[in-house]
């Protein structure tokens, strides 16, 4: 993409994301939204204010992001390291198959009451199901990548007698980081949702538990404030991932 069409699409963004914002904060100021049931942007700032000064805000990012980002280096870098480890062996790729796919069907929200059970109410049980939440995304996605590594280049690796270690680490790997990065990307939002579940159920602390303890209360501003510091931290998490993929971008074509 360049620079002219990717300044302009994030022009366009910032428009659209301003249209929505300006026409709901008119919308409740002069009466045509229901500020009960959908607040307003500008509460939901000082909401967010109030909670920075009262030092509550940090407190609940900090906890949600470190269970977030432990069950994200589990889950993703685990289940990636699991999925490209299946390259070596067809047979056992085969074998585990449907129980790969049998686990990636169950909902989080369903097992996350049991995994707290397990491992307790603090915060390893949060880590847990942060883990849970893409760990076979991640196992899926760096086993597909393996699968479409170039024929070509495999039986160029035979005929030198390179060893089947020596190929995985010089080809296999780094034909594989495309669906790697893909794969981290989409597990940000994944752990994310994960450590949220957990605070959902069990918490005495952390933007879920916020969100949690908001909505018993009925103060719509402050779930929307959770919402937003949510999607915040995604995009934060994102960012460093595509600085991540750039860099290691920049050393494959140096």
């Amino acid at each position: 993409m360049n620079r002219k069409r990717a300044t302009g699409i994030l022009t366009l963004q910032i428009a659209i994301l301003i249209l929505f914002l300006g026409g709901w904060e008119l919308g409740a100021r002069y009466g045509l939204i229901n500020t009960f049931l959908f607040s307003s942007p500008s509460n939901i700032v000082t909401i967010l204010i109030a909670q920075f000064h009262r030092g509550t805000l940090m407190l609940n990012v900090q906890v949600t992001a470190y269970e977030t980002l432990v069950g994200y280096l589990v889950g993703a870098i685990g289940g990636s390291a699991l999925g490209l480890l299946l390259w070596f062996s067809r047979f056992v790729a085969d074998l585990t198959k449907p129980f790969i796919a049998a686990l990636g069907s169950i909902p989080v929200l369903a097992v996350a009451p049991m995994l707290i059970i397990w491992f307790g109410t603090g915060f390893r049980s949060k880590v847990v199901v942060a883990a849970f939440s893409c760990i076979v995304v991640a196992l899926i996605n760096a086993y597909q990548g393996t699968e479409k590594v170039d024929k070509d280049q495999l039986e160029l690796f035979r005929s030198f007698r390179a060893t089947k270690f020596q190929t995985f680490r010089k080809l296999i790997i780094p034909a594989s980081t495309p669906w790697l990065m893909v794969s981290l990307k989409l597990n940000v939002g994944f752990a994310l949702v994960g450590a949220i579940v957990g605070e959902f159920i069990s918490a005495n602390a952390g933007v879920g538990h916020m969100i949690v303890v908001a909505g018993a209360s009925f103060e719509i501003g402050e779930v929307l404030a959770g919402i937003v510091l949510v999607m915040l931290m995604v995009l934060v998490f994102n960012m460093v991932i595509a600085l991540i993929d750039r860099i290691l971008k920049h050393r494959h074509f140096t």
